[in-house]
Order: structure tokens, then C-alpha cells, then sequence
């Protein structure tokens, strides 16, 4: 399993539909509307490292209000 946190900049005045269509998709466990450098924050979980390159290419970079994301792949995570 992959976990990743996924910061997501966006243009100004769409920050709450692409939460909206954040939340909606099923590999995003957790998603936060934020203030500041970046608009949103995304915690994900795939099968495996391919099924986030997949999520972030063809699904949320799709999204053409969505101007740019950073990845951070989580190392080691608690139960």
C-alpha cells in the first residue's frame, strides 16, 4: 500500500469545486481547503506506487484549474 499527502495549487476562485471533485474520487482518504502558499491538501491511498502516478497524471492533473501539485510520498506511517 502507498499512502501520499498531495499539496495542490489551483486558480484563484475554483479552490471549492476542485475540492469538491477531490473528495469525490475514491483513492482520497482525507482532503483540507487551506490558506496560504498552497489551496489544498489531499491524503491519498493506492495499491501500489504505479496507481499514484496514475491518480496524479490522469485524474487530479487532469484538472485543468489545478495549476500545480507536490507529491510527498509517505516513508513509514502507525497504524
Amino acid at each position: 500500500m502507498v499512502k501520499a499527502y498531495i499539496l495542490v495549487k489551483v486558480q484563484v476562485g475554483s479552490e471549492r469545486d476542485i475540492f469538491n471533485k477531490l473528495k469525490k474520487m475514491n483513492e482520497v482518504e482525507d482532503v483540507n481547503e487551506l490558506y496560504g502558499e498552497w489551496d489544498i491538501i489531499a491524503k491519498v491511498k493506492v495499491n501500489k506506487l504505479e496507481d499514484l502516478d496514475s491518480l496524479i497524471s490522469d485524474k487530479i492533473r487532469a484538472v485543468k484549474e489545478i495549476k500545480e501539485t507536490s507529491t510527498m510520498i509517505v516513508a513509514e506511517y502507525k497504524r
